[in-house]
């Protein structure tokens, strides 16, 4: 039975690219990764008797084709489902967009703790460490990366920012941050938006020692 629930996949962005980098990094942690691109398949069954629950992908689906508005997916009974999984001990792991066009104001948005705001072309630019003390940024060192630079609300009040992404013209984002919530931990992690993303050095650090953190390891 696998350990790790990992969902990716989208309009904007290949599951492959993070299947093939991140989730090399959630096996070595010793977990057995259930991959999937079926957003419909998340719920309370899916989560049972899993340690880590990953998501790298957006909130919207186009039924009607590309060309209709979108609509959000993600229904109450896997909100319900998610957040439950993380309250009773379960570690989440939100990446890059997963914040985006996703239910604000019930327990998918308690348990990430932020919002998707917006993101500026794909660039250039820095990201820095907000917080050395934390294991999590342990041995991430400041680097510029090549990717999307995602701007999300955060709960400044309930989590530990840990880094923070600033534009060459100036503007600074949180990049990631973590916390608790009940039993479980949650982390979130802005860069990944290719596979060149995930790829980046300090990256790969970021991540594994995300995913130690996330299983008390």
């Amino acid at each position: 039975m696998a350990d790790a629930f990992f969902l990716a996949g989208d309009r904007y962005h290949t599951a492959e690219d993070s299947f093939s980098t991140l989730g090399k990094i959630i096996e070595a942690a010793g977990l057995e990764v259930e991959y999937t691109t079926d957003f419909a398949s998340l719920d309370a069954k899916a989560l049972e008797g899993k340690k880590l629950l990953v998501i790298h992908r957006d909130g919207m689906e186009w039924p009607g084709g590309n060309d209709e508005p979108p609509v959000r997916w993600m229904q109450p009974h896997q909100e319900e489902a998610i957040e439950n999984f993380v309250l009773q001990g379960g570690a989440f792991m939100p990446m890059h967009n997963s914040g985006w066009n996703y239910p604000h104001e019930g327990g998918y948005r308690r348990t990430l703790g932020g919002y998707w705001q917006f993101h500026p072309p794909f660039q250039k630019f820095d990201v820095h460490v907000y917080n050395h003390d934390h294991p999590i940024a342990a041995g991430i060192e400041s680097y510029e990366i090549e990717d999307e630079q995602h701007f999300i609300w955060f709960d400044i009040d309930r989590v530990t920012l840990l880094t923070r992404s600033q534009e060459k013209q100036g503007r600074e984002a949180a990049s990631g941050f973590c916390h608790e919530y009940g039993f479980g931990r949650v982390v979130y992690l802005a860069n990944g938006h290719k596979k060149s993303s995930h790829e980046h050095p300090m990256v790969q650090k970021l991540q594994a020692n995300a995913v130690r953190w996330l299983l008390r390891a």
